[in-house]
């Protein structure tokens, strides 16, 4: 009986419903976090032993002139007929938090990352990390894109 004297109480009642409003709102919350990018197309270097991958990244829509990307991680795991890479790329210019949808404008640069591989690619298969799918590997000189760190 005390008990249900107690959720009465406006001081308790407002606390409640201040926790349930916090709790939704952290459920539709996007938290900033960096992704695993997905790769166009790698192009190796000469002696084979450098790809580099190439993928799109984009620009805020609100923009202030900053490049606000980064490469926060990356993973080459190789095997006799294959090598598999990764790109990992986060945004620290977006904020903490936001909600709702978060739309990519149409204003996509392309971006080069070199990874370095133990052995010449000498004709394997190159694999994309998070989608398990085969990257095209372009010949040297057809890539269009530019360097992190330009």
């Amino acid at each position: 009986m005390a008990s249900s004297n107690i959720l009465k109480k406006p001081g308790v009642m407002a606390m409640s419903a201040a926790l349930l409003l916090f709790a939704a709102l952290a459920m539709t919350a996007n938290v900033r976090t960096a992704d695993w990018h997905t790769i166009a197309w790698v192009t190796p270097s000469r002696d084979g032993r450098t790809l580099t991958a190439t993928f799109t990244v984009y620009k805020p829509e609100v923009d202030d002139g900053r490049f606000c990307w980064e490469v926060t991680d990356t993973d080459v795991r190789e095997s006799p007929s294959r090598v598999t890479i990764g790109v990992q790329v986060g945004n620290p210019c977006a904020p903490l938090l936001s909600w709702g949808t978060i739309s990519l404008p149409d204003n996509g640069r392309s971006f080069d990352v070199q990874l370095h591989l133990r052995a010449s690619l000498n004709g394997r298969t190159v694999i994309e990390k998070e989608s398990g799918q085969e990257i095209p590997v372009a010949q040297l000189g057809e890539g269009t894109g530019r360097s992190f760190g330009e």
